[in-house]
């Protein structure tokens, strides 16, 4: 059963943001792209790894994607996917990178050959070594009788191939193709009870009840301005920005296409670029270039975000809840 469902992360949110709105003649612009397809392509690599882990037997298994909690010592730390069972449990992370892959395993780091050079990584056994000692802790703090933790490090480019040199670790590395086959191992290595279904379930739902999500703020970390962003509807035929708001329509000025564009993708962007999490008329106004306060109070009426204060004073929370972000 999947406790928690997978959802992109709010870095990754906040660079696809960024890749709208900052141009591309900024000279942050390369070190923005290059971020952004490192989480791209990182997040790409979670959703194979969920692809080949739904054929795992779910009904023994409370599945948890991206829970990011805290140890006992106030330590924040997130786990690509954890799996809970009545007699242990798994640690999943992806690692989705493409050539010859050589762990060093004396010195902590990864390292990728390639044609071209090398280049190095953190040491992802390092890293999930850490995760199972704090997930231990939470879990003991919890109350609950010790739980065997596994970790495996999963290979989710399909052109990953391992260096000869890889030590004798290789129970604790997968491709995601044999993801199953390794889980089976595992599953057949644990026989006895420790959690009652009952208490799996509790540990499960308290642990995702404990996930918080990762706070980042786009316009700080890198350094940007209001004055440096790209404002306004962007035309999703040309990309041009801003469209102009005529009747119940847009219009782009660059292509000269006609729209009813939502303005979810536009308030989207306004909250993961780091501008706000509520929003207020002027503020709408100021974002898409309009001056009607009318027009501006129904686009907000009509995605019925929560609210609070009247008239001049309402702001509207953004809370995304069953709308789509942009494409």
């Amino acid at each position: 059963m999947i406790i928690k469902q997978r959802e992109k992360p709010v870095r990754l949110l906040a660079h696809e943001a960024g890749m709208r709105r900052v141009p591309k003649t900024h000279p942050k612009y390369p070190q923005i792209e290059k971020e952004y397809y490192r989480l791209h392509y990182g997040y790409k690599g979670e959703e194979a790894m969920d692809y080949y882990s739904s054929f795992l037997p779910h009904e023994n298994y409370k599945v948890l994607h991206g829970l990011r909690i805290q140890d006992t010592k106030g330590r924040h730390f997130q786990m690509d996917s954890l799996l809970l069972s009545p007699t242990h449990g798994v640690i999943l992370d992806s690692k989705y990178i493409n050539g010859v892959l050589e762990f060093d395993l004396d010195n902590s780091i990864l390292i990728r050959h390639k044609d071209e050079g090398h280049e190095r990584f953190g040491d992802p056994f390092s890293q999930l070594a850490r995760q199972k000692c704090q997930l231990e802790g939470v879990i003991d703090n919890l109350k609950y009788p010790p739980l065997p933790i596994y970790t495996q490090v999963v290979l989710t480019h399909n052109q990953a191939r391992l260096h000869p040199n890889t030590p004798t670790l290789k129970s604790q590395l997968s491709f995601h193709t044999n993801l199953p086959l390794r889980m089976q191992r595992i599953n057949d290595l644990n026989k006895n009870t420790v959690l009652t279904n009952k208490e799996l379930q509790k540990l499960a739902r308290t642990l995702n009840r404990k996930h918080e999500s990762d706070s980042f703020n786009f316009m700080e970390y890198y350094g940007l301005s209001n004055s440096e962003i790209l404002k306004g509807v962007i035309c999703s035929n040309c990309l041009f920005s801003p469209m102009r708001k005529y009747l119940q329509v847009w219009k782009c000025p660059g292509c000269m296409s006609v729209e009813r564009a939502s303005i979810v993708p536009t308030l989207f962007d306004f909250k993961y670029l780091g501008l706000g999490d509520t929003i207020t008329n002027q503020e709408l106004r100021d974002f898409i270039y309009i001056d009607s306060v009318f027009v501006a109070s129904r686009l907000l009426a009509s995605q019925n975000f929560p609210h609070k204060g009247n008239k001049k004073g309402r702001t509207y929370l953004l809370e995304f809840e069953n709308k789509k972000p942009p494409p």
